[in-house]
């Protein structure tokens, strides 16, 4: 079981200028402030370099010898315990973990990060055993142990994003994680696991606990129309556009945790409530089954009236079905009232009805007949 870091008694910040104590005066205040060890807030190289009167190049020289005569130092061995700490929660998930959320994790570990996390960063930096990744195209900036090499997490992340272009659809963690422990190790936690997906930029995870690439439409919704298919597919029943629009607009997930860095913005827009009933009535992926009340065409609901359900119900069964057969089957495919069923079964242009309250087609009846 995880347990949470005791507190210190030395600040990260204390700690970071106890460290850098041992540089000339000039070297010690270009390190705080290109690193914003005392107001947590970092300088440019060319910021530094202003108030010296040097170029950039230099003041990046300076910092590179600074930091060589700190890991040469007596001092540079006082962070092993803050080291350990951190090394242990990168052990938690898996030696690697996204930037943002491995400070948000800290901070619930460790009491002194409010304000500190410059500090941080900087004694992070000066560990031999901790690497930072910078971000680019493909992936968001994160944190490693030198133990798992970069050309080892790119292997994993491109195997991830293959896997789910193969896929076609949003996954959960659950199946993902069967599928990762077959395919990459049987010890593979789900916190690894978690960890390569909040690093990769091409995936992401909508508000019911799915993930999957940001090209698919259930991931990165195009519009309204997108969100209303993904959200009506999980709560799994008709809904009036009302009902859809308050859904939306509160973006229910059902109490499942979302990462920020993996949802798209577009979950968070507010939608108009006419604006769900303009947009559902032209995608042939939801049925007007009531009085503005869609369901989805996936659950075997059919457009159309009433009759002409009941037709499409008797021409599939191929045989004369008794009026509760009927009620029960176009219930299935079309939210209407028993009676209202009952009164379009008397339709004789239709409809025949047999012995024992059973119908037929018409056609069907004097194909029989003949």
């Amino acid at each position: 079981m995880k347990q949470a870091i005791s507190s210190s008694k030395t600040s990260p910040k204390q700690l970071a200028l106890n460290i850098i104590s041992v540089l000339p005066s000039r070297s010690q205040v270009i390190i705080k402030k290109r690193f914003g060890l005392t107001n947590n807030h970092p300088q440019t190289l060319q910021m530094v370099g202003d108030v010296y009167g040097i170029t950039r190049e230099r003041v990046r020289q300076i910092i590179e010898a600074s930091l060589k005569a700190i890991k040469k130092s007596s001092t540079f061995n006082i962070a092993q315990d803050f080291w350990k700490k951190i090394i242990s929660l990168l052990k938690a998930s898996g030696g690697l973990e996204e930037e943002g959320e491995f400070f948000n994790r800290l901070k619930k570990e460790i009491p002194q990060v409010k304000g500190n996390e410059a500090a941080i960063k900087f004694l992070l930096f000066l560990s031999p055993d901790i690497i930072l990744e910078k971000e680019d195209k493909g992936y968001h900036s994160f944190w490693h142990l030198l133990s798992k090499s970069k050309r080892e997490i790119m292997e994993k992340m491109k195997r991830i994003e293959k896997y789910f272009s193969e896929k076609k659809s949003p996954l959960t963690l659950k199946i993902l994680s069967s599928w990762a422990r077959k395919s990459f190790s049987p010890s593979m936690e789900v916190a690894e696991l978690a960890a390569y997906l909040k690093i990769s930029r091409k995936i992401g995870m909508n508000p019911f606990g799915e993930y999957g690439l940001f090209t698919s439409s259930e991931i990165e919704p195009l519009g309204t129309k997108d969100r209303a298919y993904v959200t009506m597919k999980h709560y799994q029943k008709p809904s009036h556009f009302s009902e859809i629009s308050k859904l939306l607009n509160e973006n229910k997930s059902k109490g499942l945790p979302v990462s920020p860095s993996l949802l798209s913005s577009a979950w968070l827009k507010q939608v108009k409530v006419q604006t769900v009933h303009n947009e559902l009535i032209k995608d042939n992926r939801f049925v007007l089954i009531g009085r503005g009340i869609y369901a989805l065409r996936d659950w075997g609901y059919k457009p159309g009236r009433v009759v002409d359900v009941i037709k499409e119900v008797l021409k599939k069964a191929a045989r004369p079905l008794s009026q509760d057969e009927i009620i029960k089957r176009v219930k299935k495919q079309r939210l209407a009232q028993d009676n209202t069923i009952i009164l379009n079964l008397h339709n004789k242009k239709f409809f025949k009805k047999l012995p024992h309250k059973r119908y037929t087609l018409v056609r069907s009846y004097k194909v029989l007949e003949g």
